[in-house]
């Protein structure tokens, strides 16, 4: 559960690419129609999942020992999540001795085909970013977008 307060390593980078989204949808579509062009820029696909490992490892492990923690999410995390389970499924055939974290890992790091949030969000966040108050990394960390696993975690 997120509580009040809470910031992700990855919101600045995450909100880079949301922004560069918006952008993009921007230049596409000189007649932007702000309630319904947001869902084109929520539907770009972007670098990763953005849910922190740890959150997906939970999620996943409560998936697999049959509990029900998907039914009391939202649509779009709903989706997110399933999405990050069958990938975790297909790595973990690839992968079978692989430990439950890195597969997880593996799977959360892996590009995403949306940012899983609705349009209202995304606007939310670009008009903070816009005021100045929404942190946005304006260049990535070392390595890419996405944090690197240690030599000893590789799978």
């Amino acid at each position: 559960m997120k509580h009040a307060g809470n910031t992700s390593d990855f919101i600045e980078i995450r909100n880079k690419e949301l922004l560069m989204a918006f952008r993009k949808v921007l230049k596409e579509k000189p007649q932007f129609d702000i309630n319904w062009d947001f869902t084109f820029v929520v539907n770009t696909p972007c670098s990763r999942f953005w849910i922190s490992e740890q959150r997906a490892a939970v999620v996943i492990s409560a998936i697999l020992r049959g509990q029900p923690v998907l039914q009391a999410m939202r649509p779009t995390k709903r989706e997110m999540f399933l999405e990050i389970y069958s990938r975790f499924i297909a790595l973990r055939i690839d992968h079978p001795d692989a430990p439950l974290n890195d597969l997880v890992f593996m799977a959360v790091n892996s590009p995403a085909p949306k940012f899983y949030m609705k349009p209202r969000h995304a606007r939310e966040i670009i008009y903070k970013i816009k005021k100045g108050v929404a942190p946005v990394s304006l260049t990535p960390p070392p390595g890419g977008p996405c944090r690197q696993r240690s030599a000893a975690h590789a799978v």
